[in-house]
């Protein structure tokens, strides 16, 4: 079965399983039968010394 796989960034002020729903939930919207992710890296923002936004980048499996 051949899988086609789209990179996505997602973003969350409350974490980084925010930030993997996020991407997903995006990637939702005009991806179609996504069947997996995989997460490549987990970044964060930091202003005045406090973790102000997660990110998580992902490859987005789908058919």
């Amino acid at each position: 079965m051949p899988v086609k796989v789209t990179e996505m960034v997602g973003e969350s002020t409350s974490g980084w399983k925010g930030a993997v729903q996020s991407a997903v939930d995006e990637a939702s919207r005009t991806i179609h039968d996504i069947v997996g992710v995989e997460v490549v890296n987990f970044t964060a923002n930091v202003k005045n010394g406090q973790v102000v936004e997660y990110k998580a980048n992902l490859k987005i499996a789908h058919k």
